[in-house]
């Protein structure tokens, strides 16, 4: 059995050779347009509490914060904190404000996620989908006991802030713009995640439906929180390619799009973050973090 698995995955990632380098390119397009909507995401957010910075330094924080995902346990493990650092020592932004509006960012991208997490169970069954109902009930309570939990926050942080800084963070909630491109940006990275994942298998020509397509994508991000690995590694291959094989790919197709998909988001992700870190005051970032 071992054996036939092996070679199984020895012939997926030999197709790989066969990809449509259109579709291939493409999809790596996806990528980096959603990590530049991440940054549109960020300074929109950052905005409503008064502060405003180079959308460029946002998005070589957001590239850098890939690379430190990659390389630690747990998805965004590492990364929010290289972040909040990143805008707090190149840019003067204080500790509490970064913190907080990298937490409000993960509020509002959490209203796609639901949808996403809905769209993609409710396709094969419906009580998985209650898994939402605890998120849902935790949004509700954060949104009416917003002052509470800035301060629970700034306590897990381990930041103080000065008096104006504080009014700045609640007013966040009430920041019109901050939300609508929030929630808006964040759809529109969930979206492309769909559409890389369906270039990908277009690379193989292989037509999947895009109801599976968001099965799948919900599949990987709750692979990439869940696992211990540094990026996951081999916890979400593995659970891809699973997955995949479930909805009714052939095993080595199933091996050859984790690959390829593997590759834009961990090593093109992850090479683009360190470059980002060795020339863009990255030194800098790293030793404050350590410090931490």
């Amino acid at each position: 059995m071992f054996s036939s698995i092996k070679m199984e995955v020895l012939t997926g990632i030999q197709q790989v050779k066969c990809a449509s380098l259109r579709y291939f390119l493409l999809a790596i397009a996806t990528y980096y347009v959603s990590v530049f909507l991440f940054a549109i995401r960020w300074k929109y957010v950052l905005k409503g509490t008064g502060v405003d910075v180079p959308l460029l330094e946002l998005f070589k924080a957001n590239l850098a914060g890939l690379f430190m995902n990659n390389i630690t346990p747990m998805s965004r493990g590492g990364g929010e904190l290289l972040r909040m650092v990143w805008v707090s020592k190149l840019q003067g932004v204080p500790m509490g404000v970064s913190a907080v509006t990298i937490v409000y960012e993960r509020i509002l991208e959490s209203i796609p996620v639901m949808v996403m997490v809905g769209i993609g169970f409710l396709y094969f069954t419906t009580s998985e989908a209650l898994v939402l109902i605890p998120l849902l009930v935790g949004l509700v309570l954060i949104w009416f006991r917003w002052e509470r939990f800035i301060e629970l926050t700034l306590r897990l942080f381990r930041v103080d802030l000065s008096e104006k800084d504080m009014e700045r963070i609640i007013a966040l909630r009430r920041c019109s713009n901050a939300n609508v491109v929030g929630i808006g940006a964040s759809s529109l990275v969930w979206i492309l995640d769909v559409m890389r994942l369906k270039l990908i298998t277009l690379a193989f020509g292989l037509s999947v439906s895009v109801p599976v397509l968001v099965f799948v994508s919900v599949v990987n991000l709750i692979l990439g929180i869940a696992a211990f690995t540094p990026g996951g590694i081999g916890v979400v291959e593995g659970g891809l390619v699973g997955t995949l094989t479930y909805v009714g790919l052939p095993p080595t197709l199933a091996v050859s799009v984790v690959v390829l998909e593997r590759f834009i988001s961990y090593v093109l992700g992850s090479l683009s973050g360190l470059m980002v870190l060795l020339t863009s005051g990255g030194r800098e970032v790293w030793r404050a973090l350590k410090s931490r």
